[in-house]
């Protein structure tokens, strides 16, 4: 079975993709759970016992995952600590609206230390940049730019799934949006950002 940690906090994070990819990839049992404060400890204590695979998947600000995912690893920690057996080893699927993958490497840190004092087997890391954009199905040239935003995240989702699929252990990759420049990039965030502006300035 494979236990996918739903730690999404803003919509950088494609944890929907990230499970769609694990479920189309595998022929294994996926249970999804959302990371909260209110969770039922005692059936995420029995997933965590019972998975082969942990795959976090989750946003990054400001250098680290959301504040309630580093509550939910305390309390992880601790139930080890208390006695509590994880045998399956942890992989991490890490989101930025920033151009460059390799800034959640500073957050993939934070989680390797998690596994080291949990006693769990860390197994891969995935860094994906570009997610400040949102997907969706547009035509013409602007249809291009949102594909070619989105498109390289399914290959590498689809690679880090066969590590998870093996149980096999790898090296942590980051990749950002390189069909788009990050000056193309940064434009567009830009001009998305103007234009949420000027629609909370209309409704209010």
């Amino acid at each position: 079975m494979i236990l996918l940690l739903d730690g999404g906090y803003t919509s950088a994070c494609d944890s929907k993709g990230c499970l769609e990819s694990i479920r189309q990839n595998t022929d294994e049992e996926v249970i999804s759970v959302t990371i909260k404060d209110a969770v039922d400890w005692n059936s995420v204590l029995r997933y965590l016992e019972d998975a082969g695979a942990i795959v976090l998947a989750a946003d990054v600000h400001m250098n680290s995952v959301p504040a309630c995912v580093l509550r939910f690893l305390q309390k992880v920690e601790q139930a080890v600590i208390d006695g509590e057996s994880i045998g399956g080893k942890f992989y991490a699927v890490l989101y930025t609206a920033l151009y460059e993958g390799e800034q959640t490497s500073a957050a993939m840190e934070i989680l390797k230390n998690f596994c080291v004092h949990a006693n769990i087997t860390w197994g891969r890391g995935l860094g994906i940049g570009g997610n400040g954009i949102k997907t969706v199905a547009k035509g013409g040239l602007k249809g291009i730019f949102w594909k070619n935003a989105s498109d390289f995240k399914m290959r590498s989702l689809q690679e880090h799934v066969m590590f998870i699929k093996e149980r096999v252990q790898g090296e942590d990759e980051y990749v950002d949006p390189k069909r788009i420049s990050r000056g193309g990039y940064v434009r567009r965030i830009n001009h998305e950002t103007k234009k949420n502006h000027r629609v909370k300035i209309a409704q209010n």
